[in-house]
């Protein structure tokens, strides 16, 4: 009570990539997306949410990471990516790696709230990351709240232990960045799929940016 997500109905299977200082392996992602992708019917996953940045920036063409979210998509499965935290100052960065500067995938950038409850006063997150990929594409599509989110967390964490002072609730404590934006879009796809089950990734896609 008091921290549920955007889609509280929603039931989640989480993959662990990266270690306690939240460092990993390429390969690590892609062993995960072939898991998804081989249980997908066993679990009924609709949405895959990827708040990680990977690769070395040189474009989709032979990036691995890239091909293997681009097969969960074209298997029905959307797939919402982290536009990334390496913007200054509000300055076009680009979006430089996968899987967030895939074009099919939908990348999420990080706005703030200001501290309050009105849209009228929200801005872009300076750290977010905007701009074009290598090949040419604006990222990212969307962008959700993502400066001070409250989150759950194992109490033995590097993230409890190192950070008493961020901490919110009995195992509970606030982050920003676009790794905590982009869950919110993943809820609102699994929200848009839960009264159009029909629906391709592009169409959930299309409405999301319709009218987020």
């Amino acid at each position: 009570d008091g921290f549920s997500g955007i889609e509280p109905r929603g039931k989640l299977v989480s993959l662990d990539v990266l270690d306690d200082a939240g460092n990993g392996k390429a390969s690590d992602v892609l062993a995960a997306c072939d898991w998804i992708l081989q249980n997908k019917v066993k679990f009924n996953i609709k949405v895959a949410n990827f708040s990680v940045n990977a690769g070395s920036g040189s474009g989709i063409t032979y990036d691995p990471l890239n091909k293997a979210v681009e097969k969960l998509w074209f298997n029905g499965i959307v797939v919402v990516t982290a536009a990334g935290n390496y913007g200054e100052n509000g300055a076009p960065s680009g979006v430089r790696f996968a899987p967030a500067n895939d074009p099919f995938v939908i990348t999420v950038g990080a706005s703030d709230t200001n501290g309050t409850p009105e849209y009228a006063d929200d801005f872009a997150a300076p750290w977010s990351a905007y701009g074009y990929t290598v090949d040419g594409f604006r990222k990212p599509e969307l962008a959700a709240t993502a400066r001070v989110m409250n989150a759950p967390v194992q109490k033995d964490s590097y993230l409890w232990r190192t950070f008493p002072s961020r901490k919110v609730g009995d195992g509970y404590m606030w982050m920003s960045g676009t790794s905590f934006a982009a869950p919110l879009v993943s809820g609102a796809a699994a929200s848009v799929l839960s009264r159009h089950p029909d629906w391709t990734p592009d169409q959930v896609k299309g409405a999301l940016m319709a009218t987020l």
